[in-house]
């Protein structure tokens, strides 16, 4: 969304962010307890303690390169994992570790399908990944990772999860789509490829939600939701 267009919708984005105008009772749900929950999390120390030492140690235009997550978003991945509650989740692009590390924290039995063919190159997500490698399966190949990620999770009973970090082929994201993976979509601002793979999938989409304040994106496939959009304020 341009500038000025962000700034005309500021009003009715932040309205709808409380809930109001929201008819569908799942749509209200999620909005209220999930996108704009207000209570703390057991988690959040956690995030804030991990991400003050990345900032503490690096410039902006490092974090910048790094794609380090902001703390708001990192918090809402929590969230949106702890919702879903999945056993098994995909993570496309390592970025800096931190992500993985706020989604393997909702259940510690659940397992991260970790698909990034430069994760070696990556020292920080490597060592902050450490701790959890146990709980790891890294990828350099889409198809191995997609088709592994999605025979475990289809034993499960839980919703999978998958966060992506960086564009891959839509082909890809509208498998998981039809296959029933909520997707946590980030950078959708700073880089046309994930603007358009958002575009793409909400496209894909005939049943279910989509929220987004036009930096990340939720898609949550359902059949059994009216499939509607929805632009808010986080």
């Amino acid at each position: 969304m341009k500038g000025w267009k962000r700034y005309l919708s500021a009003w009715s984005r932040h309205h709808r962010s409380g809930g109001f105008g929201i008819h569908s009772p799942y749509a209200y749900r999620f909005v209220r307890h999930v996108w704009r929950q207000p209570l703390p999390y057991y988690a959040y120390e956690g995030i804030h303690t991990l991400l003050d030492t990345i900032n503490a140690a690096t410039t902006r235009r490092q974090r910048r390169e790094m794609d380090v997550i902001a703390e708001k978003e990192a918090r809402l991945l929590f969230r949106v994992t702890n919702f879903f509650n999945p056993r098994h989740i995909l993570q496309i692009g390592a970025a800096t570790g931190v992500e993985s590390i706020a989604m393997l924290e909702v259940n510690r039995e659940s397992r991260l399908y970790l698909l990034d063919a430069q994760l070696e190159q990556n020292a920080l997500a490597v060592r902050v990944l450490q701790s959890q490698l146990d709980r790891v399966a890294c990828y350099n190949d889409a198809t191995v990772a997609i088709d592994e990620f999605m025979a475990a999770s289809g034993d499960d009973d839980s919703r999978p999860v998958a966060l992506v970090n960086a564009p891959v082929e839509d082909a890809v994201l509208h498998r998981l789509l039809d296959g029933g993976s909520v997707l946590f979509m980030r950078n959708l601002r700073h880089d046309p490829a994930m603007a358009a793979l958002f575009a793409s999938c909400s496209d894909h989409m005939v049943k279910g939600q989509t929220y987004t304040n036009d930096k990340i994106a939720i898609l949550i496939p359902d059949a059994k939701l009216q499939r509607e959009n929805f632009t808010l304020w986080l």
